[in-house]
């Protein structure tokens, strides 16, 4: 799992075109966001990274957990990725 998790940080910071800073830890992908309206820009960054992981690793043999928060610390959302069936 800690290499599927490593790869998708790499993928994320090649492609991922918001400003943030991502790392892992504890089985957990986190992106901190800075300079967004975090309400209404989630969808998009939901969907960005979806597409990032599903174009890179379409085939996954488990989950994958990320949390996205905001820089400032008062927003912040988890969602799983679910593994290829």
């Amino acid at each position: 799992m800690k290499e599927l998790r490593s790869k998708v940080v790499a993928a994320l910071k090649r492609e991922f075109t918001y400003e943030c800073t991502i790392s892992s830890k504890m089985n957990q992908v986190i992106l901190k966001v800075r300079n967004i309206d975090f309400e209404q820009e989630l969808g998009r960054l939901l969907q960005q990274i979806q597409q990032i992981i599903d174009k890179h690793y379409p085939k996954r043999e488990e989950h994958i957990l990320l949390v996205i928060r905001a820089m400032d610390g008062q927003s912040e959302n988890t969602f799983k990725i679910w593994k290829s069936v």
